[in-house]
């Protein structure tokens, strides 16, 4: 049965491929597998921008993270809420994560 923790990040464009390896790379050095008494069980899940990450990109997470799940990007171009959240750019991409319990994992 898959672990209830995880860490979680996202990648959006390849540019920031190094850290998310980083990222996964550190949480393996710090935390062993299996864990120790005090620790609990976690998986490493990268979501990602099928539309704007390449192939080769997500190839490699695949190898690196416990889980990769896509997702889609949504474009917000309404400046009264792009205000709300602080950000005045013509428009900014969101993510739309899907949905699913923890056990899923």
């Amino acid at each position: 049965m898959a672990s209830p923790y995880a860490f979680v990040t996202l990648l959006t464009s390849d540019s920031y491929l190094p850290g998310v390896l980083t990222l996964a790379a550190a949480l393996k050095d710090i935390h062993p597998s299996p864990p120790l008494p005090t620790e609990v069980d976690f998986q490493t899940v990268c979501l990602v921008t099928p539309e704007t990450v390449d192939i080769s990109s997500i190839k490699l997470l695949r190898k690196t993270f416990d889980l990769v799940v896509g997702v889609e990007i949504i474009e917000e171009d309404n400046e009264r809420g792009l205000r709300l959240l602080g950000e005045y750019p013509p428009h900014v991409a969101h993510i739309s994560p899907p949905l699913f319990p923890p056990s899923t994992l």
